[in-house]
């Protein structure tokens, strides 16, 4: 046993304790350790550095880390020993993953500008510098000096990154919280104990890392350092990165689930034909219809979507306010008695102004006949006003943004979906916001309304085009075997996990379109309602129609015909994607240059693959002539009619 072994047991009840025996737990005094024992304590435990969000060494790692990677290996080895293309496999996963890493990579690199970008950061930032006692005298040191059981002095503006007991405390004392989602202001006091279940920004005897001193001063003895405070706890802790993300993984389990369902019915109907389903097929069928780097690819559009803002000197603080703000039904303004209102009307965009005035319900009803909206009274329950606005918190429809302008509104910007304040407010006021705007216009905020439902209608596209030539694959494969045929699983792994990537993700790429704010608001609220799986329904359905009318009218029972028509098949599948990508595009073709050049690849793909004997070989696929290619692509077009008719409806 080491010398501090006892400081190894971090998770105590500190705001159960009094100050006594918190001393005594750490082996400290309230006149600080001593110089030497500070020393050996950091050598021990080492410095006091936060945690890097993603060292690159870590998202290098990261394939290396999941065991899907070496199931996949597995697969493939054993695939490759036994005669069939393994070697695809484990290409595909290498080409899936090193794009996965350079998402993560790209991701970190626009999350430091976003930060670079944003307004007031020094004032956000940790002191690198701090005051605490050693040897029974104040001393600036470094930070990543403190150790447990150093006693560190808190004054005006400090922010510190330790977590603190509190030993001492002047009468005017102040801390905010919002930081970690707590009241703004807070009293503290050193004699006060509380129950060990008592929630940790509840116990007004501690002071947490991320935390401001308003005013006043204190004295702390550092109970947590580093990884281990309550700011970093509730990081790790923190719900998904986004309400999309989190329809995102639920529209997966659904991809997963289908998947299994089509795997086990295929066999089924194999075992009663009395013939085995390849088990390549299988898991090209599985690699190809997995949602490769889906929410990766969704983390990068939000911070795509933040750094946007910020050019225009307005600051998203989360990714989750773009979600937010994308769904707003109702803008409420805080105003005062006397002021002159000028705002944008967003009728056309679904969403509806209403006003909280500091004033009796009188002057309110007043108020709101000479401004033309609904205005009521701030001193008159506003939280419940809110929440009626809000309607039905289960089944979330009515988003309410809040713009504040003092204290007080703290409570009410916390309680609604978005709180917006400008840059002039308090620190506090802007620490319970969401969105902070330049200046006090509300001019700003159709720009972030815009952005927001780009954002969403970006990752909305993109999820649609992957779901349905995921389901396409899937149900082609099952009725494949259902007929007793069988689809080459490198066409499978071509179209899937190779094609659709390549015109999907381009889609993300494209600037924000004004038509946007005139849809309706109901388009942005959420990914997975009635329309959107019916128009997967009817993507699906269509492909697979095109597919199997040109393949039927070329087979005609013929076996001699059957490798024209599974060529004919392979070709209106791959030209398939091409033309759906097009009908859902928001801008021509030929100004979005990733699609063009996707598009284009695919392309002359497809023709090597069917016209170059090496090739077909390889695909299974035979040479066509010029009619059978013009009825091929000339079928696959039927998706992109499909779309326009979607479009117009």
């Amino acid at each position: 046993m080491t010398k501090f072994d006892f400081l190894s047991d971090i998770q105590k009840p500190w705001h159960y304790m009094d100050v006594e025996q918190v001393l005594a737990a750490l082996e400290s005094s309230a006149e600080g350790l001593s110089y030497v024992n500070a020393r050996q304590r950091l050598r021990q435990l080492g410095a006091n550095k936060l945690p890097r969000s993603r060292p690159i060494s870590k998202i290098l790692l990261q394939p290396w880390l999941n065991p899907l990677t070496y199931l996949l290996l597995g697969a493939a080895i054993y695939l490759q020993w036994n005669g069939a293309e393994g070697w695809a496999l484990i290409s595909v996963g290498v080409l899936h993953g090193g794009v996965g890493i350079g998402l993560s990579l790209w991701s970190a690199k626009t999350k430091e500008k976003v930060s670079r970008d944003r307004p007031q950061r020094r004032q956000n930032e940790t002191s690198n510098s701090v005051m605490v006692l050693r040897d029974r005298e104040e001393m600036e040191l470094p930070s990543r000096d403190l150790v447990l059981g150093d006693v560190l002095v808190l004054r005006e503006g400090d922010r510190p990154n330790v977590d603190l007991r509190v030993l001492e405390t002047s009468e005017d004392l102040l801390v905010n919280q919002t930081n970690l989602g707590g009241d703004a202001i807070c009293h503290k006091q050193a004699a006060l104990t509380f129950e060990e279940k008592t929630p940790a920004l509840e116990c007004s005897n501690m002071i947490y890392a991320g935390t401001e001193i308003s005013a006043g001063s204190a004295k702390g003895i550092v109970i947590a350092t580093s990884r281990f405070t309550q700011e970093q706890s509730a990081l790790i802790r923190e719900k998904p990165f986004s309400v999309i993300h989190s329809e995102l993984r639920q529209l997966r389990q659904v991809w997963i689930g289908l998947l299994l369902l089509v795997t086990i019915t295929a066999i089924g109907f194999a075992w009663q034909r009395g013939i085995i389903i390849s088990a390549m097929t299988a898991a090209a069928l599985i690699v190809s219809t997995y949602p490769q780097n889906l929410l990766r690819i969704a983390t990068q559009v939000q911070l795509f979507g933040m750094r946007d803002l910020a050019k225009q000197r307005i600051w998203a603080r989360f990714p989750s306010v773009l979600d937010a703000i994308a769904r707003v039904t109702t803008i409420v303004p805080i105003v005062e008695s006397d002021v002159v209102l000028s705002f944008d009307n967003l009728s056309r965009a679904g969403i509806e102004w209403r006003g909280l005035i500091r004033a009796s319900e009188d002057d309110a009803a007043a108020f709101s006949s000479v401004i033309g909206i609904e205005t009521h009274s701030y001193f008159d329950a506003p939280q419940e006003r809110i929440r009626q606005w809000q309607g039905d918190r289960q089944k979330p429809v009515n988003s309410v943004a809040v713009i504040g302008n003092d204290i007080e509104d703290i409570p009410l910007l916390r309680a609604a979906d978005v709180g917006i304040c400008d840059r002039t407010c308090r620190k506090e006021l802007q620490d319970s916001s969401g969105l902070i705007l330049p200046k006090e216009d509300f001019h700003y905020l159709p720009i972030a309304i815009l952005e927001g439902r780009a954002t969403f209608d970006r990752l909305q596209r993109t999820a649609l085009l992957t779901a349905a030539s995921s389901f396409t694959l899937a149900l082609l494969t099952l009725m494949d075997t259902a007929a007793g045929f069988s689809i080459p699983p490198l066409q499978l792994i071509w179209v899937g996990a190779i094609a659709t990537p390549l015109v999907a993700f381009p889609l993300v790429l494209e600037p924000t379109h004004e038509i946007l704010l005139s849809q309706p608001v109901h388009r942005f609220q959420t990914m997975l309602r009635p329309s959107n799986y019916l128009r997967i329904l009817l993507t699906v359905t269509t492909t697979i129609t095109a597919i199997s009318v040109v393949f039927y009218l070329k087979y005609q029972g013929q076996a001699s015909m059957l490798s024209q028509a599974r060529s004919m098949a392979f070709v209106t599948l791959g030209f398939s994607q091409i033309f759906e990508a097009c009908a859902i595009a928001r801008q021509s073709v030929f100004s979005n240059w990733p699609l063009l050049l996707g598009i284009s690849f695919i392309a002359v793909c497809q023709i090597a693959f069917v016209q170059v004997p090496w090739f077909g070989d390889l695909m299974t696929t035979v040479p066509l002539n010029s009619l059978e290619w013009a009825i091929a692509i000339l079928s696959a077009t039927a998706v992109f009619w499909v779309q326009e008719l979607i479009k117009t409806g």
